[in-house]
């Protein structure tokens, strides 16, 4: 794991650990339009660098090695299902 994504999930983390208390303020009417701006803008910066991570992946990892060649896929029916029971 990289330091950007120990950094991008810690922020993750924090921002998840401010939603209850933002919440009940916002249910009883007593978050500020500037607290809840605030908390929006911290959201949106936060997925935007979730984006970038997502972009950034060329392939699927498996056991730390990217595969980009071969992707993994599963045949399309893999399990028949007996509704028939």
């Amino acid at each position: 794991m990289t330091r950007e994504d120990r950094e991008l999930l810690a922020e993750l983390a924090r921002l998840n650990s401010d939603v209850p208390s933002l919440a009940l303020r916002v249910m009883e009417g007593s978050a500020s339009a500037a607290e809840q701006q605030h908390y929006a803008q911290r959201l949106i910066v936060l997925g935007e660098r979730l984006q970038r991570r997502a972009d950034g992946m060329r392939g699927d990892v498996v056991e730390g090695e990217v595969e980009t060649e071969n992707p993994i896929a599963l045949p399309p029916n893999t399990v028949e299902l007996d509704w028939e029971q």
